[in-house]
């Protein structure tokens, strides 16, 4: 009897087992929605940052410049720094990038063309790499068709976020995860009470400057 309910058990177990198993794979995998953020609290949080800086919310000309170097992000209002943020970067982060997979962030003038919460990264604001002068150097290098350039010089001048399915790569955003260590593939991390204000501060079509 003892040995049946031992077995019992064992197999329940496996059971529990598996079913954390799968779960931790779709979560990994992104299978399961992103969470919803609570609105109402990063709102309320936006705008008592912004109180305390002394600036109107929402912000009027919001701007972000990155440093790479100094792994800094910059929050400015109409030109002039209210605050900033540690980032993490990728371990190959010095350069501009040029490809799909080099893992290196982008350097120019960018904006933010897309934001929603992620299950992996809490909240993403993409942004639109690859630029116009990026497509221009790809093209003359011969990564990119001049359909696919095309696409790109459409994409910027209408405001929306650019392909980001050609050999120059693309999915570069600003999203939270932490910055104990340079662990991205190329976007800019936060941790995530950080990116909690950013999301809430930035709307689309925010101006964001990389430098080296």
């Amino acid at each position: 009897m003892a040995v049946r309910r031992r077995g019992k058990w064992l197999v329940l177990g496996m059971l529990c087992l598996l079913i954390v198993g799968v779960w931790a794979i779709a979560r990994e995998l992104r299978w399961l929605p992103a969470p919803a953020p609570d609105w109402a609290r990063l709102g309320t949080k936006a705008r008592a940052f912004c109180n305390a800086q002394g600036v109107a919310y929402p912000l009027q000309q919001p701007s972000v410049r990155i440093e790479k170097r100094a792994r800094k992000l910059y929050l400015l209002e109409q030109g002039k720094p209210i605050a900033e943020f540690p980032i993490a970067l990728s371990r190959a982060a010095v350069g501009d990038k040029v490809r799909e997979g080099d893992r290196k962030t982008p350097e120019g003038d960018y904006y933010v063309c897309e934001k929603h919460p992620s299950r992996r990264f809490y909240l993403f604001l993409g942004l639109s790499y690859p630029a116009l002068k990026d497509a221009v150097r790809g093209k003359a290098q011969g990564q990119i068709s001049e359909t696919q350039y095309q696409a790109i010089q459409r994409a910027i001048q209408s405001g929306v976020c650019p392909p980001w399915d050609t050999p120059l790569g693309g999915a570069i955003g600003i999203h939270g995860g932490g910055v104990g260590r340079d662990w991205t593939l190329g976007c800019i991390a936060l941790r995530d009470e950080d990116v909690e204000l950013l999301y809430m501060l930035l709307p689309i079509g925010t101006p964001v400057r990389i430098s080296p």
